[in-house]
């Protein structure tokens, strides 16, 4: 007889499948029955040495898929920038109670047992502060390809040079992500807080065109820079970015102290309609991120658009709105989870479920009430992390 899965509530269940000839498992709505059970029960997968590791190997399978479709991880909150706006507040010292690589790899693995194939595992964006400060990060990425994880990199530039480019893409890393807030070194310089910022990230963007490492550039759009969206675009077309992603200035971190930078309504919409008029023109591709009212505007400019995909991989549109509840999650440096790196409300630790990722995200009510798609009315509109 061939194996099969029993649904059931009491091992009399499984019982009565294993006097029908039919090998199983029982499980109950709830759960697994405990082994001893199952067992007496005549319960048994050919193929496997007892129930145990039998149950252990279609366990993920059976279990809830976790929506999680893009981790950012703060692999440390180091950094030798000094940005205005900077979420974390990032410093050039060392990062206290910042996961250890025997943490780090135990989330993987856990967050990769959660996704056994055929599904599809989360795409993994590696950030900081500055990740490259990490000397095991080639070691952690080799250990994320090898588990199947897509593994970007998003540096701030200080060491990215080609040689340890080349050692990173030949670990895993897929593209990078480098963050331009200027056309020019003058204004750039003044909102990374160093100077010789610009020259830092041309010179990260050389290497990666050096070792054939694709990337995009992130910009902050601000009230000082509102007017330089055309020249970013241009400028990253000329530095060979694959595309440029509009983050509007979200105030918190370092960026509380500059919220008047943050564009009023009407600077807002008028932005949005020179973004998608730059979209309309082909030459690169653009995406908005952290200004959920991108959609209602899209929409209202192109009705048949198609609608974006969860977790930041956008449809042909390439805008989704807010990240929070749409399949995007972040895991800070102390193990610590969010909705979004901008979203520093308590999502739980993963080090209070020793460094299980499921567990801690499924124990976590903020997270779960954000993925569970009913935040507010205006997730349809506007996106799913959006607050009404």
């Amino acid at each position: 007889a061939e194996p099969c899965l029993l649904v059931g509530d009491t091992p009399r269940d499984v019982q009565a499948a294993h006097a029908a000839g039919l090998p199983c498992l029982g499980v109950t709505v709830a759960g697994w029955k405990t082994p001893a059970d199952l067992a007496g029960a005549g319960a048994v997968l050919p193929g496997y040495e007892d129930l145990d590791a039998a149950l252990r190997a279609v366990d993920g399978l059976l279990a809830p898929p976790l929506p999680i479709r893009v981790l950012a991880w703060e692999l440390t909150r180091r950094c030798p920038m000094a940005c205005k706006h900077c979420r974390g507040a990032a410093r050039d010292a060392d990062c206290a109670g910042e996961l250890s690589g025997d943490e780090c790899r135990r989330v993987l693995d856990t967050l990769a047992a959660a996704y056994p194939a055929p599904r599809r595992k989360p795409l993994l964006i590696l950030t900081g502060g500055e990740p490259m400060y990490r000397d095991d990060l080639e070691a952690l990425v080799r250990h994320a390809s090898g588990l199947g994880f897509p593994c970007v990199l998003a540096p701030c530039g200080r060491f990215a040079t080609p040689e340890r480019l080349r050692a990173l893409k030949e670990a895993g890393i897929r593209a990078l992500s480098i963050s331009v807030d200027g056309p020019d070194a003058a204004t750039h310089d003044a909102f990374r807080g160093i100077p010789g910022a610009f020259d830092v990230a041309l010179r990260a963007m050389a290497a990666a065109r050096e070792v054939g490492l694709p990337f995009q550039l992130n910009h902050t759009v601000t009230r000082a820079g509102r007017h330089t969206l055309r020249a970013m675009r241009d400028f990253a077309r000329v530095q060979g970015a694959t595309r440029i992603d509009y983050f509007f200035l979200v105030p918190v971190g370092r960026g509380a102290a500059i919220a008047d930078q943050c564009l009023d309504d009407a600077q807002t919409q008028s932005a949005l309609d020179e973004i998608l008029d730059l979209d309309a023109e082909g030459l690169l591709p653009l995406h908005v991120t952290c200004e959920p009212r991108v959609l209602a505007r899209l929409r209202a400019r192109r009705p048949d658009a198609e609608p974006p995909a969860p977790g930041g991989h956008p449809g042909r549109s390439g805008f989704n709105g807010c990240m929070a509840g749409a399949g995007f999650c972040f895991l800070a440096h102390d193990g610590r989870l969010q909705p979004c790196g901008f979203y520093d409300d308590d999502g739980g630790n993963v080090r209070d479920f020793g460094c299980d990722l499921p567990a801690a995200y499924r124990a976590s009510p903020l997270l779960c009430r954000l993925h569970g798609g009913n935040v507010c009315l205006a997730r349809a509109r506007f996106g799913a992390g959006t607050d009404a």
